[in-house]
């Protein structure tokens, strides 16, 4: 584990005038690195890059519009002089019913946490090989292990996030693909889109044993990915859970059996 290996490290954080990936932001920021903060509010980014401790530019992006995702791997570059890591902390939470859902649900849903990552990753691809750098995405807890009824549309879309990360793995051995996998999170600050279909599925949550009403924080998630951008080896999976009251570890059920 390297001590300096933040100083100076140029990296990109997507959804960061918000929530986790503007504590990640400015965390990374605070350690040394050059950040380039960058979500849909360009106005907001730019402010969180002015108030920085450290070097860092205010971006926009769509992450559902691919010329968007291009750019703003180019502008980063453009204004870091170069482009070592990224963070791909925006998301779309969706909790809505499955029998509720209709093809906007999906579409919004997926093109946001699915196709964004997916856009994203293939623009920074080559200057990620040339520093040998990382791509960080922020999966769930939930998209692994017993089913948390309620969210099956967004957890559809993490455990396809899950498994594309896996296969940017093996084409491209030469980068870092990190999933960190995210529980419940106060102040998230990612876009939560709720139905009230929802509402009776989640009451179960806690009788099912997946969620307890413990909370992550924002700047623990960060910790996570400043353990990963530190190391001088690649980190594949970190997961975040809180302590108290402490929850099943994923894929493992209240009783202690692992889920299938």
């Amino acid at each position: 584990m390297s001590e300096n290996r933040l100083v100076g490290r140029r990296v990109l954080v997507l959804g960061a005038s918000a929530g986790i990936g503007l504590v990640v932001g400015r965390h990374l920021c605070a350690e040394g690195a050059h950040v380039a903060f960058a979500s849909r509010r360009k106005d907001a980014c730019e402010d969180v890059a002015r108030q920085a401790n450290g070097t860092a530019i205010g971006l926009a992006c769509d992450v559902t519009e691919e010329s968007q995702c291009e750019e703003v791997v180019e502008r980063t570059v453009a204004g870091l002089g170069g482009l070592d890591d990224v963070v791909f902390s925006t998301g779309a939470i969706s909790l809505v019913a499955l029998d509720t859902a209709d093809a906007e649900w999906w579409r919004r849903t997926f093109e946001t946490n699915v196709m964004g990552a997916a856009l994203v990753t293939r623009y920074a691809l080559p200057h990620l090989e040339r520093s040998a750098g990382s791509m960080i995405y922020l999966s769930s807890v939930a998209s692994i292990g017993a089913a948390w009824p309620g969210l099956g549309v967004y957890t559809a879309t993490k455990a396809a996030l899950n498994r594309m990360v896996e296969t940017w793995r093996v084409e491209h051995p030469d980068v870092g693909f990190t999933r960190i996998f995210v529980g419940p999170t106060a102040d998230a600050g990612t876009g939560t889109n709720f139905d009230m279909s929802a509402f009776e599925h989640m009451t179960r949550w806690a009788a099912m044993g997946v969620a307890s009403g413990a909370m992550d924080t924002p700047m623990a998630v960060a910790e996570a990915v400043e353990l990963v951008l530190r190391s001088d080896s690649w980190i594949a999976d970190v997961t975040v859970a809180p302590k108290d009251p402490p929850l099943p570890w994923p894929g493992v059920d209240a009783g202690g059996v692992a889920a299938v």
